[in-house]
Order: structure tokens, then sequence, then C-alpha cells
């Protein structure tokens, strides 16, 4: 057994008469083929290769190991119809070939002919019609896992046949009718029951408390269910551990949870439940909660009142977008994740905080908390992944020392009111990917002192006091990892740091060169405590644009976004020729600067870009013809400068308003409508310089960061300072880097009402 994700490597040819009797490659990066040698290994009676790399057909040869007992394909990029030679193994009792490229019908037929099969997981096969006849037959089955299909129809009465099934998977298909369906009910044994993502499921959700060995329940987002509205104390049901009822359009805390007194995890998130948590559920629970999700409710607040989390055991908790109001409870000492953000929290983060020594993942963002961070979060650095302290009103410094043990993957201190200076001993937390300290009123100079950390790939430093030259690299590798810098709306001058610009070399590769894997959303993956094998959390980044004063949320960033944002500051000097270097940017903001000299050309090497904003500087020359060559811009603004001669013709920057080349005497062309060559006459009104107020008044959309998720490692996309374009940016951004998630509008609106 060589399961381990860490060990890369191929299958090798096998010889004849290999002793071999059990082969596990389970969750490793083998990849490559199977090699029909494989076949050779009469003795194997286990062969698990599940999440692996594999790829390619099935050997018909594997239809020679008559003795396997275990054959687990599943999590490959194995492809081509199943070998009819497979019919040869009869003797399997465990059989996995979950997200297997091959025609559903072909398996069907098989596993008629496996009567001896206890474990099967067909998940991700593109399943379609009825749950098959023929799985009903297989009597021996105690794991029957068919989640993430297309599966239709109701749940079979027939599988009541399934009398030793421990375990039932039906997750995330289009299943309909009652739960109480006797295909459940009569399966006596069961204790795990997942039919979350089911929504057209209804009935009674008590009469599956019947099945007393029940100890795991997944029905999220069936939004049919009913609950009875009195518990019966004497009746003997289901003692729950976990249990998962999010999006099912609950109004109050289910009743029946007053006697689960043995709950583990418990999830009630997305619903519509209003008022305080109830006295009598936390009584319940309180002994034996470890993970709790409340979050994206109507809570405000405890029925009666604590200072102290009361759940003892608790290690991770979710109360994020409630209503949640006061001071926010400390959390016990065992707190692995707390997430509290988008409340209404008020007063100082207490000291106490600090006791819970073990603590990951820490979000307090979007509330009304105030006074100063206390000194010894910074000591937890030692175990936070995450410190997110967003759009507060934390004034005074940031905490100072940052041991050699910091963990830290992400710094959010953004929207506040922090002053002085960056702590120094952030160059401590090598694994630092995200600094964003945004929006407040911090005055230093550019850290370049960040630049040793080899995973940073985030730093937002907009609007603050940050002055000063950026000068030289201290060496070749700094900020090499840096896709996204916002030095917007502070006070630097000097030229543009050229000689970095030669160095961030993550910012040179180009949507050509990604894999085809690198356009992902990253998430940290928050394990559920025991429950790895029903299910994670995630931490997710995303980031909110402020357009007009509307927030529209997104949730889905590319990897891939490069962006650099200079804005309003005072750079002056030429655009250095090596920015063309960077060709994986896909944003490039320098408006509002003292810019001089001309538009290099070498801006038109950045294929990928689709937003360029050299707006109100004093550049000069003529625009680059190479820059009709940019075939993805959908934003550029050259407004407000001293360009002249005519504007491209034939490319993208003419398919535009005028309002991008408004404010340069010297240009001419479509879409001004002063022509080349028109001679005499003072300029036309759309030509006349702005005045700085108008400037400042100018049309913007602020890129904010909002939280972040994070997954294996860690990386993240996301978003920056202020764009002063026109509002076609606002379609684009929609259309490529994101999708509208739902927001708290309606509990603004509710919050109106309230007031």
């Amino acid at each position: 057994d060589l399961s381990n994700e860490d060990i890369v490597g191929s299958l090798p040819e096998f010889e004849d008469n290999s002793p071999l009797n059990a082969l596990g490659l389970v969750f490793t990066s083998f990849h490559g083929k199977l090699p029909s040698s494989i076949g050779k290994l009469a003795k194997l009676e286990q062969l698990l290769l599940a999440g692996s790399s594999f790829s390619g057909p099935i050997p018909s040869s594997l239809g020679n190991l008559t003795k396997l007992t275990g054959l687990d394909l599943s999590g490959n990029s194995l492809s081509g119809d199943l070998p009819s030679a497979l019919t040869n193994l009869t003797q399997l009792d465990r059989l996995g070939l979950s997200h297997l490229n091959s025609s559903p019908e072909r398996m069907i037929s098989w596993l008629s002919t496996l009567n001896k099969l206890t474990y099967l997981s067909l998940t991700f096969i593109n399943f379609g019609g009825e749950i098959p006849s023929v799985i009903m037959n297989l009597t021996s089955l105690t794991h029957l896992d068919l989640s993430e299909n297309q599966l239709t129809g109701g749940i079979p009465d027939q599988l009541m046949n399934l009398t030793q099934l421990d375990t039932l998977a039906l997750n995330r298909n289009q299943l309909k009718g009652p739960i109480s369906s006797p295909g459940i009910l009569q399966l006596e044994n069961l204790e795990l029951l997942l039919l979350a993502g089911n929504r057209d499921l209804y009935g009674n959700f008590d009469s599956l408390l019947k099945l007393q060995y029940l100890t795991s329940l997944y029905l999220s987002g069936a939004t049919k269910l009913t609950f009875l509205r009195n518990a019966t104390a004497n009746e003997s049901v289901a003692k729950l551990e976990y249990l998962q009822l999010s999006s099912c359009n609950l109004t109050e805390f289910p009743q029946f949870l007053r006697g689960q007194d043995e709950l583990q995890l418990l999830n009630l998130s997305s619903n519509n439940i209003h008022g305080s948590i109830p006295e009598w559920f936390v009584n319940a629970t309180q002994e034996s909660l470890r993970t709790l999700d409340l979050s994206d409710n109507f809570l405000t607040g405890f029925e009666r009142p604590v200072t102290v989390l009361p759940w003892t055991r608790l290690q991770t908790l979710y109360l994020q977008g409630n209503w949640l109001q006061g001071s926010f409870p400390i959390p016990p000492t065992s707190m692995l994740v707390y997430q509290v953000f988008n409340n209404q929290f008020t007063g100082p983060i207490p000291h106490q905080i600090c006791q819970a020594s073990s603590m990951s993942y820490f979000d307090l963002s979007n509330n009304n908390l105030s006074g100063q961070v206390p000194n010894c979060i910074s000591e937890l650095s030692s175990s936070l992944i995450v410190l997110n302290l967003k759009g507060n009103k934390f004034h005074g410094t940031i905490p100072r020392s940052y041991p050699k043990s910091c963990k830290l993957k992400m710094i959010n201190l953004s929207d506040n009111q922090l002053e002085g200076c960056l702590p120094r001993s952030w160059a401590n937390c090598n694994d630092l990917e995200v600094v964003d300290i945004g929006s407040n009123h911090l005055n230093d100079t550019f850290p370049s002192w960040l630049g040793v950390l080899p995973k940073l790939q985030i730093l937002v430093l907009r609007h603050n006091k940050f002055h000063g030259r950026i000068g030289r690299p201290k060496s070749s590798f700094d900020f090499r990892s840096l896709k996204i810098i916002d030095l917007s709306n502070n006070f630097h001058t000097g030229d543009l740091p050229f000689t970095y610009f030669q160095l961030w070399d993550a910012m040179k590769v180009t949507s050509e060169s990604q894999s085809s894997t690198s356009g992902t959303i990253f998430s940290f993956y928050i394990g559920m405590l025991s429950m790895a094998s029903v299910g994670a959390e995630r931490y997710d980044y995303s980031i909110t644009i402020t357009d007009k004063g509307n927030d529209i949320q997104f949730t889905k960033i590319l990897t891939v976004f490069r962006v650099i944002d200079f804005s309003r500051n005072n750079f002056t000097g030429k655009i250095p020729y090596s920015i063309g270097e960077l060709r994986g940017l896909q944003a490039v903001n320098l408006s509002n600067n003292n810019l001089a000299g001309g538009i290099p050309s070498s801006l038109a090497n950045m294929r990928d870009l689709e937003s360029l904003d050299l707006s109100n500087n004093m550049l000069s020359g003529e625009i680059p013809s190479d820059l009709a060559q940019l075939t993805f811009l959908e934003v550029f603004n050259v407004s407000y400068n001293r360009l002249s001669g005519p504007i491209p013709q034939g490319s993208q920057l003419v398919a535009r308003d005028n309002s991008s080349f408004i404010g340069n005497l010297g240009l001419c062309g479509v879409p001004l409508s002063k022509k080349c060559g028109h001679v005499g006459g003072g300029p036309s009104l759309q030509d006349a310089p702005e005045s700085d107020d108008k400037k400042k008044d100018s049309k913007s959309i602020d890129w904010i960061i909002r939280s972040l998720g994070c997954v294996g490692g860690f990386v993240v996309g996301c978003v920056l300072g202020k764009l002063y374009i026109t509002d076609t940016y606002h379609e684009w951004f929609v259309e490529t880097f994101g999708r509208r998630t739902r927001m708290t509008s309606r509990k603004t609106a509710a919050a109106r009402r309230r007031r």
C-alpha cells in the first residue's frame, strides 16, 4: 500500500508469477496508462487506485484477475467502454467506478453478475433515468453511493430488498417524491442517509427518525419537508450525530432537536430562521456539538444572553450573515474555525479570544467592532491561517510581534481606521499569500521587505498614506509570486518601479501557458472533524464591487487574474518599456498620476489585457497602432492627457464612446467628431479639458477584496483598487470574472423596515 498524495510515478510492466496480492495507490500522484501486463498478477485480490491520475482505456487483461475481491478505479481519467472480460470478476465484493468516463449501460449490465458486492460507488458517471432495478438485486450491499448523477423518479420501494444497507448516498440527483418511501423506512440497519440536493423530495422529516440506528442524515436543499411542531419525549427515535438541513426553508429551530443530545455536527444554514437561538437548543447540544453552522439566517442573538459560547467542545462555528448584535461571544479554548462576519456585533475584541490558542480561521469582517486589535492576536499566528478583520472600526496600530512560527496565509485588515506602520515581523510569515490592508490611515513607505515572502500573490495597500519612492528590489527573487498589486490612492512619488516589472514572473504568465486546471476558485477546505468521509466546508474568497453605491458580490474569480493598479498617486517620469514584459496582465490602471512621455508600444505584448486606464496624466505623442492587436481589450481610457494624432482604426480601441479619448486636443478620428487633417477653429466641446474637481467625481468602480478561500495550495482570485473607467467596465467584469450571488439586500431592506 503506497497511498500517499506525495508519491509520483507510473506503473511498470509486470512479470508472470508475481506473488503480489494487493496493490493500493489510493490518492497518489501516479499517472499514465494501466499496462496490459497488470493482467499477469494472477494472485491479486485487491486493486485500489482511487483518486490517482491514471488515464486511457481500462485494459481487458484485468479480466484475468479472477481472484479480485476489491476493485476501485474511482477518480481517475480512465475512459472508454468497460471491457467485456470484466464479467470474469465474479468474486468482487467491493467496486468503485466513480468519475469513470464510460457507458453507464455497460456498467449496469456488468452489475447483474456481481451478487457478492457489499460496496458499490458509482458517482459522477452521468447516470440518468430511474435507479436501475438491477441494483435492488444486490442484496449483500452494505454501502451504496449513486450521488452526483441525473437520476430521476422516486425512491423505489424495491430498495427495501437491500436489508444489509448501512450507507445510502443519493446526493445531488433529480429525485422526487416522498422521503417516507418504504424503500427507505424498511432499511432498519441504515446508519448514513445522504439525500441532499434533491429539491423535489417531500414529506414528514420526523418519519426518518424511526430508523433507530441512523446517525448521519443529510437533506440540505430539500425545500418541501415538513416538521412536527411538538416533539414526543417518550417516543424512541434515532440519536443523530451529523445532521445537515441547510436551504430547507426552515423558519424556526425544529422541535425534534430537543431530544438530540448526541449531535456533533449541525448545519441549518441558508434558511429563514428568525429571532434568537433558543435556550432549549443550547441545553440539548452544549455537551456534544463540535461543528455548528447557522449562517445566512435572520438570528439576532441568544435567548439567554451569553458572553462565552456555551458549547464546551465546539471546534467549528459559522454564524456569518445574520443580524447578531451586541458583543460577540468568546469562543471556547477548543475553537478551530470562528466565522461571524456580516453581522452587527459591536464593542472591542476581548483579550480572552487568545485563549483559543489552536484557532486556524478567525473572521470578524463586516461588523461594527471597535477599539484596538489585541496584541495577543499576533501570538495566535502560530496556529492562524486566516485573519480577517475587514470592514470594522478598529483603530490604533497593528500588533507588532509575529513569531517565526507564523502560519498565516491571509491577513485582511482593510476598511478600518488603523494607523502607523506595517509590522516588519510579517516577514516571518513565510506562507503569506494575501495581504490586504487597504482603506485605513496607515502611514509608511512601500513594504519592499515583504518581497522575501515566496508565496505572496496579492498585495493591497490602496487608500492609505503610503508615500515616497518605490526603490530597487533587494534581490532578483523579490515578489516573485505576485499576481495582483494595488497601490492606488496613496502618495507615492518618483518613477514607476521598472526594475520590479522585470522580476514579477507570475505576471508574465499568459492564459495560453496556464494549465487546464488553473482557472478554478481558490478556497481553503476546512475538514469537518471526523466527517471527512461525507464532506467538507470551504472558506471562500470572493470580491465585492461597489458600482455607483450598489454592492455586487462575486464568488467565482479565476486564478489567472493578474492586475496592477497604481492609480491616484504622484508617480512621475515615463511609463517604462519593461512593463510590456508582464504579458499575463489583464488589467492595468496608471490613471491620475503625473506620468509623461509616450505610451510604450510594448503594452501590445499583453495579449490578455482587458482593461487599460492611462487617463488623467501628461502623456504625449500618438497612441501606438500596435495596441490595435489587443483583441480582448474591453476598457481603454486615455482621456485628459496631451496625446495627438489619429486614433488607431479598425480595432477594439474605437469600439467605445468618445469619453475614453476626450481631453486630448491633438487627437482625431473616430469616435471623436474631430476629423484628422482638420484645420482651424477651436476645440470642440467634447475635447475641452476637465476641471480637477470633475476628475475626482468621474465614474469609478471599487474593486474590494471580500473574503478568502483556500484549498490545497491556497491561491486566490480577487481584486483591487479604483479603476476610473466607463460604464462598460461593469458589464465586462460581470461577464468575465464572476457570477452574482445572493446578496444581503433582503436583510438590509428588512433592517430598514424594523427601524
